[in-house]
C-alpha cells in the first residue's frame, strides 16, 4: 500500500467500502450517524511530515536499519516509527493523522475514544506530539472504556454487535409473547422487541464507569426489574399511558401549592437536578451518570 500497488489498494478501498456500509448500517440501528468516516490508512503526507518533525527534533534512534523513539526517561519505553523495510507503524500513522486533522478541522479538541488495552499507545503518542513541540499538543484527550467479559463462543470466535442485537431482539419477543393478553395490546411487536432489546444493551453498557469490565449476561440484560433498560422502558410507557388516561398536557399554570406530599417534592427536586447531570456528564464524559440518574429517577416515579 506505502509503495502505491494498485491492486493492492484496490482490494484495501474494496473492503474499506464494504466495511464502511455494514458500520452505518449497524450504527443506524443504534441511532447512531457520524459525518466523516476517516482511518489510519488513509493518512497520507502526514506521514512524510510527522517522519521530518522526528527528524528534525533529533529524537530518531536507529537500530538495525529501523527507527525508534526513546521514551524510556519518560517511562512509555522506546517507540519503532519505523521498519528496516521503510514502513511506518501505527504511532507514526498517528501523529500523521493528528497533523492532517488539525489541518483540516482546525479543532479546540480531539478526543480518542479507545480501549484501556491501548493506554500505553495513546500515552507514547501525545508524548511524542508533545516533543516534537505542536502548536497544538495540548488539545489531545484519551477516553479509555474496559472490556466486556464472556462475549466470546465456546468455539472461541467474537460475538458480533449485529449479532447481539438482532440475539436480544428475539429474546425479548420471547418474552413478551410469555404473556398472551398483553401481546395483543403491542401495535408493533417486532419493532417493540427491537427497541426494548436494544435498550438492554445499551444501558447494560453505560450503566458503570467507562473504566470498568464487566460481565455480558443475558439473564440480567432482559430482566424487567433492577436497574436495566426495559425497567426503564416500563416505567416511561407507565407515564405514557397515565398521560393520556388524565387528557392533559403540559399545565404551565397549574397550582403547585397542591403538591404536599415528600415524595412528590422529591420528584420535582430530581427533575430540577437533570441540567447539572448532563453538565457533570459531558465534564467527565461518563455516559453512566445519566444512566444511573434515569434509574433513580424511575425508581423514584415508581
Amino acid at each position: 500500500m506505502e509503495d502505491g500497488d494498485e491492486t493492492v489498494l484496490g482490494l484495501w478501498q474494496r473492503f474499506r467500502t464494504l466495511s464502511i456500509e455494514k458500520y452505518k448500517d449497524i450504527y443506524a440501528r443504534l441511532g447512531v450517524h457520524f459525518d466523516v468516516y476517516s482511518g489510519e490508512s488513509q493518512v497520507g503526507e502526514g506521514m512524510e511530515r510527522a517522519m521530518k518533525m522526528l527528524e528534525d527534533s533529533d529524537m530518531l534512534v536507529e537500530d538495525k536499519g529501523a527507527k525508534l523513539i526513546d521514551l524510556t526517561k519518560y517511562k512509555l519505553d522506546k517507540a519503532m516509527v519505523q521498519k528496516t523495510d521503510g514502513t511506518t507503524l501505527y504511532l507514526t500513522r498517528d501523529i500523521g493523522a493528528a497533523i492532517e486533522r488539525y489541518d483540516t478541522y482546525n479543532f479546540d479538541k480531539i478526543i480518542y475514544v479507545v480501549s484501556s488495552q491501548q493506554d500505553h499507545h495513546l500515552k507514547q503518542l501525545f508524548k511524542t506530539i508533545d516533543l516534537i513541540e505542536l502548536p497544538y499538543a495540548n488539545r489531545f484527550q484519551h477516553i479509555n472504556y474496559g472490556l466486556v467479559q464472556g462475549m466470546s463462543t465456546r468455539k472461541g470466535t467474537v460475538v458480533f454487535l449485529e449479532d447481539m442485537l438482532t440475539d436480544s431482539k428475539e429474546k425479548m419477543h420471547e418474552v413478551m409473547r410469555a404473556n398472551e393478553d398483553k401481546y395483543k395490546d403491542v401495535v408493533d411487536p417486532e419493532h417493540t422487541a427491537a427497541v426494548l432489546g436494544m435498550s438492554a444493551i445499551v444501558i447494560q453498557d453505560l450503566s458503570a464507569k467507562r473504566i470498568k469490565n464487566y460481565e455480558f449476561d443475558w439473564a440480567r440484560i432482559l430482566n424487567f426489574e433492577g436497574d436495566t433498560g426495559p425497567y426503564i422502558q416500563y416505567q416511561h410507557t407507565r407515564m405514557c399511558s397515565l398521560e393520556r388516561k388524565a387528557h392533559v398536557g403540559i399545565n404551565p399554570n397549574a397550582d403547585v401549592s397542591l403538591l404536599t406530599e415528600d415524595v412528590t417534592r422529591e420528584i420535582i427536586n430530581m427533575i430540577s437536578q437533570y441540567p447539572d447531570v448532563l453538565a457533570s456528564s459531558f465534564k467527565t464524559l461518563e455516559p453512566c451518570n445519566v444512566v444511573q440518574y434515569l434509574l433513580k429517577l424511575s425508581r423514584a416515579v415508581s
